[in-house]
């Protein structure tokens, strides 16, 4: 049995056209998200430990367990990101099969093969669904973390920069006077004959 290729509807083709432009848009602002959070997370790591290493020395430093919890952040948000973008090329490519199975699905005229694809483009839908939460969600620990690693960041050098300033402005100034009392004076007196 022959069915004739129905003319696209012009309401399905704007649809069509304005998911796809929602698709590329949503794509675009996600993958400059991440570039963003990478290069910034990598900008931090490198002004942290430019800082440990030229302004204050390792072994002076206050509150280490900050600057070890922001590069642990920092760290684990660039590694987060990276495998987000793995995780993200693999349902890209399952998505591409879900459309070619799609594509197949309209060309077919056979009920029972139509059948068949039906299920599984409903299996792959509701897989490309989770995927896609599960990125939403690695997402924003990526920020999350980001988040963390900047504050951490931020209070180790506060603490350790009003102490080096504290320790130099201390040490500048002049010595107090101390006043001697007239008995310590006679103790120490030396007595001329």
């Amino acid at each position: 049995m022959s069915t004739s290729a129905t003319p696209p509807n012009p309401e399905q083709e704007e649809c069509k056209k304005e998911r796809d432009n929602a698709f590329d848009i949503l794509n675009k602002d996600q993958a400059e998200y991440d570039r963003q959070l990478l290069a910034l997370s990598a900008a931090f790591l490198g002004v942290s430990l430019a800082f440990v290493k030229d302004v204050v020395p390792l072994k002076d430093t206050l509150h280490l367990w900050e600057f070890d919890a922001a590069l642990g952040s920092l760290l684990a948000c660039i590694c987060l990101v990276l495998g987000t973008f793995q995780y993200s090329i693999h349902g890209h490519f399952r998505l591409m099969e879900y459309w070619q199975l799609k594509e197949k699905l309209l060309q077919s005229t056979d009920d029972e093969e139509r059948t068949g694809i039906s299920g599984k483009l409903s299996g792959l839908w509701t897989w490309l669904n989770h995927k896609a939460d599960r990125i939403k969600w690695l997402n924003r620990f990526s920020g999350v973390l980001f988040a963390l690693g900047t504050i951490f960041l931020v209070i180790f050098v506060m603490t350790n920069m009003y102490d080096a300033a504290h320790s130099v402005q201390v040490s500048t100034e002049p010595p107090s006077r101390q006043t001697v009392s007239p008995d310590s004076c006679k103790s120490t007196a030396v007595q001329h004959p």
